[in-house]
């Protein structure tokens, strides 16, 4: 049997605090005209034809949230749980989709799965996510946890120099950083008591950066950085309405 969870990363759940908000922001961001159809109990989705974005105002007061695909929910729940692994939460079964979450992440089956759908734009200048980024407290423990998880192992990242990253098969990869690249401060969550780095969640791929950054500065997000280079990278990152924050990187 083929394991249970795909090295496909459909979304990331982005918390927000007001809905409507945000889909204005992000729509005004990616300069494409909102769709009704894609708001519904309390989430909105952007179909960047990969790696996608789901606005959750659901999750307001908790992390972001990494959706993998798997052709098999219960297999996967399963495995998880044989596993033993921390925080793995109740299965949820709706027509056409069930999910649960495990260690932070949320592992998903739906009838779309497995489709490559095409995309709403192709920005020129936010073309679509490359790295989703998991922010290591110690590197070598996440390596061995996602490893697990995903029945991969973690191989030197071709962008990132000193890090690591899983390669999936399509859309983004999963980018292990330990500070070294992203350099941010912890985030408190009341609801967890917990304090953890979150930012940024990942890294969108432009063609031309001093343009990108420009681009970002007209649309009024927040904290957005000076052009930065880092372990072979360039980039600078930004802030939307609610602190999420996101990294564009120079296309290699």
């Amino acid at each position: 049997m083929s394991h249970p969870i795909a090295p496909y990363m459909p979304t990331v759940f982005i918390p927000v605090s007001d809905l409507k908000r945000s889909i204005d922001w992000y729509c005004e961001l990616l300069e494409i005209p909102v769709q009704p159809k894609q708001n519904g109990g309390g989430i909105y989705y952007f179909n960047l034809g990969g790696t996608d974005i789901i606005l959750d105002s659901n999750m307001w007061g908790y992390p972001p949230m990494i959706m993998f695909d798997t052709p098999d929910i219960d297999a996967a729940y399963d495995f998880c749980k044989n596993q033993q692994f921390a925080f793995i939460g109740e299965m949820f079964r709706r027509p056409g989709v069930a999910h649960f979450s495990v260690g932070g992440n949320m592992v998903c089956q739906a009838e779309h799965s497995g489709i490559m759908d095409k995309p709403d734009t192709a920005h020129p200048l936010l073309k679509r996510i490359c790295r989703v980024i998991v922010h290591a407290e110690h590197q070598g423990e996440s390596e061995r946890w996602y490893g697990t998880f995903l029945d991969k192992p973690a191989e030197p990242d071709p962008w990132v120099d000193g890090l690591t990253s899983f390669r999936m098969t399509r859309g983004a990869h999963l980018l292990v950083d330990d500070n070294r690249l992203c350099q941010t401060a912890t985030v408190h969550y009341d609801k967890l008591q917990i304090d953890i780095r979150v930012n940024p969640i990942a890294i969108i791929e432009s063609p031309d950066l001093e343009n990108a950054r420009s681009h970002v500065l007209a649309k009024g997000a927040a904290n957005v950085s000076d052009i930065a280079a880092r372990l072979g990278l360039s980039f600078f990152t930004f802030n939307d309405p609610d602190g999420n924050g996101l990294m564009v990187c120079q296309t290699k």
